[in-house]
């Protein structure tokens, strides 16, 4: 298997991503990957002789217009992304532009026929310990109804072969869980996925919910899966500071506290499930934080790894089969 990485365009250090690429060919030995990026700086790093490297002259840059990362054509995200397109490598990965990436993936890998959208796929921990699947996390801020049966469809189908869940349970996020509640394509949702029998539906679930993990999958608009993701990150780094804190004067209640933190901690730790996949497209295309370190970098690889792994693009376009 090869997968191709991106190591250019995010906020920390290059070494972040390198590192984390030699966690994944040490822990899985049928894994190559291509560090895509800036070459002199790519060689700084102690172990680059354990990678191929694909030079490129150019970064996509945060909050860079359409138009100018379409120009760039010799940047390391428009590069990886091609490798995947022409079939040297079999996954990507990037932590740059996110409107970027999605305007480039689907571009050059192009979507599934019969798929309207391709959707970013990302996970919550949760207080029961499982992990919730919330599609779209940020790719498209407007959603149809149809869309959102779409999302489920193939977000069920990567529960199945990827995780291994034989029949994830699936919600409409909305502002409460009666019939008549939500806009237009809420209803067009609840309808089409209440019709589909091979769906395990349950029906609406409220935002406050998610965090409890009642479902394994919930489908949102980008607009309001975004929100709902950054909520989380902020509100678990808030919870931290506060409960480190508070330790601070209380240094007795640490030690007796210490074991039940660490628990806590580790459950909640975003870092751990940093990947966003791409559901949607003939290729397989893996996004993580723009802040992300050594820690995000491994578990979105680590997702991609299992998404080749598994045969999740071909998985979809088998099971798919939407009519709307």
């Amino acid at each position: 298997m090869i997968l191709a990485l991106d190591v250019m365009g995010y906020e920390n250090d290059i070494s972040e991503s390198i590192d984390a690429a030699l966690v994944l060919i040490k822990k899985h030995k049928d894994l190559k990957i291509i560090l895509v990026g800036d070459e002199a700086k790519i060689k700084t790093h102690k172990q680059h002789t354990k990678f191929e490297i694909v030079n490129s002259t150019q970064v996509v840059e945060m909050g860079e217009d359409i138009t100018t990362t379409m120009r760039k054509k010799d940047s390391s995200m428009y590069k990886a992304i091609k490798l995947v397109a022409d079939n040297q490598a079999d996954g990507v990965l990037s932590a740059g532009s996110t409107a970027s990436y999605v305007m480039l993936t689907r571009l050059l890998l192009k979507l599934i026929p019969g798929i309207n959208k391709a959707s970013f796929m990302c996970y919550f921990p949760t207080a029961s310990k499982t992990l919730l699947a919330l599609l779209d996390c940020g790719a498209n801020l407007e959603c149809s109804g149809e869309d959102l049966y779409q999302f489920a469809k193939m977000a069920s189908i990567f529960k199945k072969h990827v995780e291994k869940n034989e029949n994830p349970s699936i919600s409409v996020v909305n502002i409460g869980t009666e019939k008549h509640k939500g806009y237009a394509y809420h209803q067009k949702a609840d309808e089409l996925l209440s019709a589909d029998k091979s769906l395990n539906y349950q029906g609406f679930m409220e935002t406050r919910e998610y965090i409890y993990g009642p479902r394994d999958i919930a489908v949102a608009d980008g607009y309001t899966g975004n929100l709902m993701l950054k909520a989380y990150e902020g509100t678990m780094k808030a919870l931290s500071k506060v409960i480190k804190k508070s330790f601070i004067w209380n240094p007795i209640g640490l030690l007796f506290s210490f074991v039940s933190l660490k628990r806590i901690s580790a459950t909640f730790d975003y870092k751990n499930h940093a990947g966003a996949i791409v559901l949607g497209l003939r290729k397989n295309a893996v996004k993580t934080h723009g802040s992300a370190d050594k820690k995000c970098f491994i578990s979105a690889l680590e997702m991609l790894y299992q998404s080749v792994k598994n045969d999740l693009v071909n998985k979809i376009i088998e099971g798919v089969n939407v009519k709307v």
